[in-house]
């Protein structure tokens, strides 16, 4: 199943490029899929008379043209597929997403903008804010793994008893990636029965078979909803294998991750104030804070970006 047509990968200053270009190539041979590289560099301003004579735009078409010329070499080593380059000035979260608007990618591939060793991408601050605020799906290549390629999709909260259509979104794409990849997919949802700890408190005077009843039907209102999904998109029991854990997101997608160390990771970025820009919820955010996977964001439906161009 085609997904992606015109995906963007991103070059961070001094990202180890490889890996995430190897994934492009690999993503667009199986989309038919145009791809660009892309960076942005940061604006010299010039304080003093030049004595070359040179004006504020000649040395911002000097530098870019340098930059230009570094990712033609690098895509010349590596690529084995036709790649646009491309180069701006100014802040690279920014031009990212201004160009990913005016040249409509629809997908943007990038490298953990920090240390190799650190864990999660809570240092990754162009990643977080693409994460946050780009209109696209981001994909966050990591590392290449020698695995058969399984993948791990998360949905829920299941918040009405019923999945979202970002649920839909998320179990389409994960299993196009799998059926790809030819890895297994695996489906996880996680739920809790809202104030459990509370009502078994003394205090409120429930019995414990009440309380566990309350649980029982947490559980099978969760494990309706993921079925009523599978069943929307399509999916055979065949064709994926299920995880149902009761806890909070964050936990059991860094347990099942770090369980079946899957090539990639797909996960939904929640947005519930309705205010652009703000996208990231705290599940998720804990959850990119850990995970040391490859991971793809999916944006909600309808999120519309802060940035405009």
């Amino acid at each position: 199943m085609k997904r992606f047509r015109n995906i963007l990968v991103v070059a961070p200053p001094g990202a180890d490029l490889a890996a995430t270009l190897r994934a492009a190539e690999s993503l667009a041979l199986a989309n038919r899929a145009d791809l660009t590289l892309f960076d942005a560099v940061p604006p010299v301003n010039i304080r003093a008379r030049n004595p070359g004579g040179h004006s504020q735009e000649d040395i911002r078409n000097l530098v870019e043209t340098a930059r230009l010329t570094q990712l033609k070499e690098i895509t010349d080593a590596v690529s084995t597929v036709q790649m646009e380059v491309a180069v701006s000035t100014g802040t690279l979260f920014l031009e990212v997403i201004r160009r990913t608007l005016a040249y409509e990618h629809d997908l943007v591939m990038i490298s953990p903008d920090q240390d190799a060793g650190d864990v999660g991408l809570t240092r990754a601050s162009t990643v977080m804010h693409l994460m946050r605020k780009g209109p696209v799906p981001v994909w966050v290549v990591r590392s290449e793994r020698s695995d058969r390629g399984d993948v791990l999709a998360a949905v829920g909260p299941f918040e009405d008893g019923s999945p979202t259509l970002l649920d839909r979104k998320i179990v389409e794409l994960a299993s196009s990636l799998a059926t790809r990849t030819g890895g297994r997919f695996h489906l996880l949802h996680s739920w809790s029965l809202q104030g459990e700890s509370l009502l078994r408190n003394g205090r409120v005077r429930l019995a414990a078979a009440e309380v566990d009843r309350f649980v029982e039907e947490a559980e099978l209102s969760a494990r309706t909803a993921l079925d009523k999904l599978l069943a929307e998109t399509g999916i055979s029991a065949e064709e994926v294998e299920l995880h149902l854990a009761k806890g909070s997101a964050a936990d059991s997608i860094t347990r099942m991750a770090a369980d079946l160390s899957p090539e990639v990771v797909v996960m939904g970025t929640l947005a519930r104030s309705g205010i652009a820009g703000l996208l990231i919820g705290n599940s998720a955010e804990n959850v990119l804070g850990s995970l040391e996977t490859n991971i793809l964001a999916v944006k909600p439906i309808g999120f519309s970006t802060p940035v405009s161009l």
